[in-house]
């Protein structure tokens, strides 16, 4: 029983953790974009 909650643990880290670098590599994408458009604009 013991090993199942460390494997859902370790799941709900890693889910948690690849959710925030998708958030974050959305973000630095449209901070980008946004300096794109400056400099050509």
């Amino acid at each position: 029983m013991k090993k199942v909650s460390e494997l859902a643990l370790l799941t709900l880290f890693f889910s948690s953790l690849a959710g925030m670098g998708l958030t974050t590599g959305f973000y630095c994408f449209f901070a980008v974009c946004d300096l794109l458009r400056r400099m050509i604009g």
